[in-house]
Order: C-alpha cells, then sequence, then structure tokens
C-alpha cells in the first residue's frame, strides 16, 4: 500500500514537472492586456506588441518576442508578466515619467527627461522645470552628463521652494533668477541640500538687513554667488 502511494506521488509530480514544462509550449496566445502605472499603455506601444502576437505564438515565445520590444522602448522603465487564461498574457509596465526639460539656446524644442537624465520624448512646451544650454541636447534614448543632471536636479528643487522654473548654464555654473530679482549662481557639483540650506540663511539675511536698512551695500546687492565655501554677496 505504501509503495502504491509512492508510486501515485511519483506519478502527481512528473505530471505536474510536464505541465510546467510544457504548458509554455502549449499555450497560445491571442491577446494583449497592456496597462502602466498611469493607464493603458500608449497607443504606439500597444500596437508594436499586438504585432508580436499577431501569428498567435505560444507563450513561451511570446515572452521573448514581447521583452525584445519592450526592452528597446525607451518610455519603458520595467515590465513583468500575468497569464490570464485562456489565451490572454497581461503586461505590467512601468513608464518612464518626464520630471524635467531641457534645450538648447538655438533651439526651442524642448527635450524631456526622466529622473535618471534620459531623454524620453521631445515637445514644444511644458510646465516642468527647465535648463537652457549652449551645449547639443542628447537623442531620444540618450542621457545627459552628470554636470547637466545635477543642475536639473537643483533646478528641480528650486522650482519646489521658490516656483523659479527655469535656469541657464552658464561658465559651468547654473544661474537662475529668483522673483525677488537676485540672481543666484551654483556649482555644478557638491552637495544640493547644502546649497539649498545655504541659500535659504543668505536670504533670510538679506531680508532681515533689508527690513532694517542698515547696510545700503548689501541691501542693494542683486547677485548671490554660492561657487565659494563661503557665499558671496555682491
Amino acid at each position: 500500500m505504501r509503495g502504491l502511494k509512492k508510486f501515485f506521488l511519483l506519478i502527481f509530480v512528473f505530471l505536474l514537472f510536464a505541465f510546467f514544462f510544457l504548458a509554455p509550449k502549449l499555450i497560445r496566445i491571442e491577446k494583449i492586456d497592456c496597462r502602466s502605472q498611469f493607464g493603458p499603455c500608449n497607443k504606439n506601444l500597444e500596437d508594436a506588441l499586438l504585432k508580436v502576437i499577431q501569428d498567435k505564438p505560444n507563450l513561451a515565445q511570446a515572452k521573448k518576442n514581447l521583452s525584445a520590444v519592450l526592452n528597446n522602448e525607451v518610455l519603458v522603465y520595467d515590465f513583468s508578466y500575468q497569464f490570464k487564461i485562456p489565451n490572454t498574457l497581461k503586461i505590467n509596465v512601468l513608464e518612464r515619467k518626464a520630471k524635467f526639460a531641457l534645450k538648447n539656446r538655438q533651439n526651442q524644442a524642448l527635450a524631456l527627461l526622466d529622473k535618471d537624465g534620459m531623454v524620453i520624448y521631445y515637445q514644444e512646451a511644458t510646465n516642468l522645470p527647465t535648463l537652457t544650454t549652449s551645449e547639443l541636447v542628447p537623442n531620444v534614448g540618450e542621457r545627459v552628463d552628470e554636470e547637466t543632471l545635477f543642475a536639473l536636479n537643483l533646478l528641480s528643487n528650486i522650482f519646489s521652494f521658490y516656483q523659479v522654473k527655469e535656469g541657464k548654464i552658464e561658465n559651468k555654473s547654473l544661474v537662475i533668477e529668483l522673483p525677488s530679482s537676485y540672481k543666484v549662481i551654483f556649482p555644478l557639483e557638491g552637495d544640493q541640500q547644502v546649497l539649498l540650506g545655504s541659500l535659504r540663511l543668505v536670504l533670510a539675511k538679506l531680508n532681515t538687513q533689508a527690513q532694517e536698512s542698515r547696510i545700503k551695500e548689501v541691501f542693494n546687492a542683486k547677485t548671490i554667488d554660492l561657487r565659494f565655501k563661503n557665499p558671496v554677496v555682491r
């Protein structure tokens, strides 16, 4: 009796193994359900994925071919699959999200970049923090250099604190204009929190001195330079 139980257990394990091994080659995929964190996938991506399954490939081949498309799609940051009985493959896509914009002084087209500094697409206008540079702007799918990414992140933080939407790179520095008419110059390296903290301290001191009207030279200052160990106000 015990031997018979072992026999049936072995048969069950074999069938189970055979199912998981053979199922991906036997199941045919006829439909896809593509979703991102923003809702349905964009139409261009969905059309490209539908072409992959137009010949109703098996599950294993469908995943392989779909992965090739998804890995080459700039907007796709990550993805996963979920099989739905009887013939649908659900694709969960994590799309890259535009965080800031970059443009060349000679070209008004805006390159929109994600948090990693990758250009994901171009468009004519945006409400995102925008950095202007004299350097060539990368193509879609390419990344900016470390100094430019530093400037973009710094501008994004400044936008959060002071609603300053635009900045520019000049002489290896980030230059912005505050609503209070102060011109601020930042280095393109260092600790961003320290730089922003220094700016807040300088502005607080200038505002206090302006209210008290005790130091006219400082009160009339228009530039805050944070490229040095001690901020320079002139």
